[in-house]
Formats: structure tokens, sequence, C-alpha cells
């Protein structure tokens, strides 16, 4: 039911919320060509049509342009995985507008943004940017995700139209409250909620993998703060089994924001700030949100997911597994009623309902059979603390680590808990505990997919009884150094070969720079303006080295100003050539930048992400032995 938690890039391409909408309206500028408005970024076209000016879900104006893309790539894309974009107005970055075209269903023209496109296929997508004014040019720049070609277009809104968003009727939005955030999440709420890797009381009651129905109500004010109030089986509205403190922020991976626990308490524990962290883009279904937690009283522990929907919504888009248990003989009969939820679950059902019983049965956790490894997982409480920061902040493909691989980082076999099939995932899943010693409720719970026969890969990993944050003050530098001091001793005796790379300056394929180095004769890859850490250049994740070429280092900084945390670091020489440093976030990464003016006409960027240049590691012996024509 929920989307893997992976590394900052979803979070990122989710975010840029890219669109879809009927056509616009013509621009007056009918009198560029189509060759002028055609963009090839690689493997990808993108083909400006139209824009218009709408007035947004806050009631700002909003520039709305109409585009086709083109995935001219051998596998099936979407613009929001291969493009980002970035539009200035008056030398400033715009932000991204929501704007509806259903209110009722809350569809935008950002939603055809994620659709799938087949190779060789054309699908027209929208993209939309809160104005400054109507006045002045914009310029929109878009980008290779994974990549740098680039293209720009600038538009003039004083030339364009205004159009207005329909609803399916073909009538004009409402209102509503005026603010569609609020009136998303505000409401009432159904679903079911589980326990998993219990300890203590909950072990000995064998309550693993046991799940119950849930019912709730989330009432968020106007000034962003409010509750969510929710109960099971055992409990009532006026007596319910969490009541939250929370806060409600725009911010998110998709148009619904976030929100974010600041107080309150789960059954008999305090919930503090950022406990919860509820983003309804991280789910794969529509219109539901996910919530989970630790439950740590003493030397009772649990992990727990909670999983809601609206009340009134129809559940039949997934397995029956995972529906709630009372979904048939209660809840259908109930809406189909036209009836309101109660403050108690069970009340008002049908006989037939209220013959059933409400709780429902737990699946048992697997044992181990004989072709299942697994040990004690028994570590010292350091290791556990150290592997979660690895695991979250050093590790360079955390979701392709196997279970092989990170049994050789712990050094012991996990203690196994359990093992079923995904209705989610369509494969198998198994669930081991790397435990503290010292304290064994501390510890990493770490679900593994099976991703080919007998290969099971990290898909997600949460960990109990001890602070994430602490850990990473206390121990990120020691495990940087140490994972630097491995790469170093696997670079000393990696096998090399000779490598080289023509890279081009975008829109003049005649101006070239041949970059030569040696690279692993294993273990990397290339793209036409990259290198990447993985024998698969499109795999996701992966650590990577980019390059591009302009005209001046002027030309390079055009949009240095949007990126954030800049900062200047030291030059360093490469193939001869003083390089000019700097690190910064864009586009979801932070990087690592060395820039330079190689000659009159040509300057060139060379771009690390998610690899530190530590000399004698890799990346350093590759940025050593470059040299350029």
């Amino acid at each position: 039911m929920k989307r893997t938690k992976t590394n900052i890039l979803c979070l990122l391409l989710a975010a840029l919320m890219l669109f879809s909408l009927t056509a616009c309206g013509k621009s007056d500028k009918d009198d560029k060509t189509a060759d002028s408005n055609l963009i090839k970024l690689g493997d990808y076209e993108i083909l400006y049509k139209d824009a218009c000016i709408m007035e947004d879900a806050y009631g700002n104006d909003a520039l709305v342009l109409t585009l086709d893309y083109t995935n001219n790539s051998d596998e099936t894309d979407s613009y929001l995985w291969s493009v980002t974009e970035t539009a200035t107005q008056n030398g400033e970055m715009l932000d991204i507008a929501i704007v509806y075209t259903d209110y009722d269903i809350l569809a935008a023209v950002t939603d055809d943004q994620m659709e799938d496109v087949e190779p060789g296929q054309t699908m027209q997508i929208q993209s939309a940017f809160v104005l400054q004014d109507t006045t002045s040019e914009v310029d929109v720049e878009f980008e290779q995700v994974f990549g740098t070609k680039s293209g720009k277009i600038t538009i003039d809104p004083s030339t364009l139209s205004r159009e207005t968003a329909e609803t399916s009727a073909g009538e004009a939005l409402p209102t509503g409250t005026g603010d569609p955030l609020r009136d998303w999440w505000n409401g009432e709420w159904y679903g079911w909620w589980q326990m998993s890797a219990c300890y203590g009381y909950y072990e000995e009651m064998d309550m693993e993998g046991q799940w119950w129905d849930v019912c709730g109500v989330i009432d968020i004010g106007e000034d962003y703060t409010g509750t969510v109030t929710l109960w099971d089986v055992d409990y009532t509205k006026d007596d319910p089994m969490a009541l939250a403190e929370v806060s409600l922020n725009e911010a998110g991976t998709s148009e619904y924001g976030t929100v974010m626990s600041e107080g309150g308490w789960f059954t008999d524990v305090a919930l503090e700030h950022a406990d919860w962290i509820v983003d309804p883009g991280l789910t794969d279904y529509e219109n539901l949100i996910w919530i989970d937690g630790n439950y740590e009283n003493g030397e009772d522990a649990f992990y727990y997911e909670i999983y809601l929907r609206p009340w009134g919504t129809y559940w039949d888009d997934v397995d029956a597994d995972s529906q709630p248990d009372t979904y048939n003989d209660w809840y259908l009969p109930m809406i189909e009623a036209g009836k309101a939820m109660p403050d108690v679950i069970g009340a008002d059902a049908p006989e037939a309902a209220a013959d059933s019983g409400n709780a429902a049965t737990p699946a048992p956790a697997t044992s181990p059979s004989g072709d299942i490894p697994g040990g004690d997982g028994i570590v010292t409480d350091e290791q556990v603390q150290k592997g979660y920061v690895y695991m979250s902040e050093v590790a360079k493909d955390i979701f392709n680590t196997t279970y092989e691989e990170l049994v050789e980082y712990f050094g012991v076999e996990g203690k196994f808990d359990k093992e079923d099939y995904s209705d989610v995932y369509k494969t198998n899943m198994r669930y081991y505990k790397w435990i503290s010693s010292e304290n064994p409720h501390n510890f990493i719970y770490v679900n593994f997919m099976e991703t080919e026969p007998g290969v099971y890969e990290i898909s997600a990993y949460n960990t109990s009884g001890f602070s994430g944050t602490e850990a990473k003050e206390k121990y990120l530098d020691i495990v940087k150094a140490e994972a630097a001091e491995k790469d170093k001793a696997a670079a000393a005796n990696t096998a090399m070969k000779d490598f080289s790379l023509e890279v081009t300056q975008f829109g003049k394929d005649d101006v070239k720079i041949k970059i030569t180095t040696i690279i692993p004769e294993s273990g990397w890859s290339s793209t036409e303006d990259s290198l990447v850490e993985n024998e698969d250049p499109d795999a996701f994740g992966a650590g990577f080295i980019s390059f591009r070429v302009r005209e001046s280092v002027e030309k390079l900084d055009s949009n240095k100003d949007s990126y954030k945390n800049f900062q200047e670091i030291d030059d360093r020489v490469i193939g001869g050539i003083t390089f000019q440093g700097r690190t910064y976030s864009r586009i979801g990464y932070d990087w690592i930048e060395y820039v330079a003016q190689i000659d009159e006409n040509r300057a060139l960027s060379i771009g690390l992400v998610k690899l530190d240049c530590v000399p004698g590691t890799m990346p350093d012996i590759i940025l050593n032995n470059m040299k350029f024509q």
C-alpha cells in the first residue's frame, strides 16, 4: 500500500507537479516556426505549441504552457521522470502553479505529467507557473533530469489570451473554502492499521501482523494547524486511540502538501514534532494517506502503519487483502445508504454486518525454512546507529543493495522476521532485523523485495529505539570517512581502461570538447554527456559525473542565482587547467562542480552527484587523469 521511501529524487520529481489540460488557446506569436519551438534533450523532444493565462487555485495569474512531449528512447518513460523545467520573470524564479480543471475531483493541469509515454509516442502535456505580472517576458528552460542537455523558450504574457478552467460538466470551478489544501484534508476518513516488529508485551501476545479497521476525523483551521483523531474497534470518537496536533504545509511530493505531527498522543505514548510526516504523494493510490510511526513504552514496542481514505471512497482499486476488514459487511452498506460515519466502528450496521464481528484475523508470521538465510542479527549499538547512517546518507545505491551485501556490511546475518507475498508489488517480501546487543529495543527493520528469483533487494527500512537525527550528528562524518577508506582500498586494486567522451554544446554540434581519462573496466558506464557509477547508465540513484559545454563560464553560470546553498570551494587543476570549485543544491541533488574556460570559445562544467571526490577514491582518480581536446 505504500511507496518505498527512496532518495530525494522521488520527492523532487513529484514535487515539480507538471501538467495536463485541454488546449489553452493560441499565442499571438504565431510567426515562430516549428523548428524554433522544438527543443531536443537527448532521447526526448519538447515542442512548444501555445500558452495562455489562467487563474490558479489561490486567485493568482498563472502562465499555462501547452507542449508536445515525444519519447524517442527505448524505454517507457514520462515527462516527469525525464525533464525538469525552470521559469524566470524579472530575474526571479517563478513558483509552480496549481490550476484545477475539475474542483470536485481536484483534477489539475499537472496530472498528465506522470502518465507513461511509450517509445516513439507523443503526448500533449502542460506546465503552469505563478506570474509576477502579465507584461514582462518569461524565460522557460528545459533540462534533462539525467544529463545536461537544455533548451529555452521566451514567452510574452501580454500577447496571450485568458482562459477559464471548467469542470467536467462545463461549469466554472466552485470556490469552496478558497483553500483546496484544507478542503482535501478536512473531513471523515476510514481505513485500517497494522502492527509489526513487535517487542515485549505485544510480542508475547502474538500481535505481530495483526490489523484492525480505523475511523478518523481531520480538522485543520485557517492557520494550517489542527487535529487528527483516530479510533479503531476498541475505541470511540469520544475516547480515541490517537489524538494528534498537526500542521499542514504546501510542500510535498503532490499538490496536497504534507501534514506533520506537532504534539498529542498515540494510545498511551506522546507524539512529538515530525513523529508523523504524512505525504499523500508517497502512496500508489489516489485519495489515500499513509501514517507510520514507532510505539515505545518501556520494554514494549512495535512499528505501526495506518492507511486511510475519505469516508465514502470505494476501495475496489486495491486487492481484497488490502481492503479494511469491515469493508464489505459494514462500510459498503453504510456509504451506499448515504449514511455519515458513526462515532463507533460497526454502529448502524446491517444485521449481517453486526453478526460478522469486526476484528481481523491476523496473518501469522512465517518462520525461516531451510532455504531462507538468517541469524541472530546481534551487533553493537554503535553498529546499529552507524548502519542507519550508512543506509540513509552514505550508501550509493541502497535500494539496489541485496540482502547478502547488507550482511557483508554488518558482518552478521540479520534476524529473520517473516516472509509474505505483496499484492501491491506482486512479489515476495522478506523482513529482517539487526539488533543492538546493549539494548534490544534499538534495531533496524529492513524490508527486502524479490526482484528476480532468489535475489532480494532493499525496498524500505526504518528504525526503532533511537533518534536517527542524533545518530547522523554523531556518526555521519565517521561513516563517510570509513566508506572513503573502503573506496580507496578498492580503487587501488581496480583494473582500469582508457575512456573518451565527446561532449557538444547544446544547439551547436560543431562546438565540442573531447574528454579522455581512465575508468574501471567494469562497474561504470556512460551516456552522451556523463559517466555513471553503475553498469546500467539509467540506474536510479547511481552517482554520476556530468559534463556541460558552453561558450563561456558566464554562460554556464546563467542560472547560478537560483542554486541553493551555493558555496565556493578550493580550485582544482584538471588536465593542466585550473577549475573553479563550488557546491550547491539543484534539481534535488547536492552538486560538486568545477568550471573553467578551456579556450576562447569553449567553457566546461564538470559536475559530481552522489560522489565524494576524496583523494584516492575512484572519482578522484578519474578527474586526475582527465585531458581535454
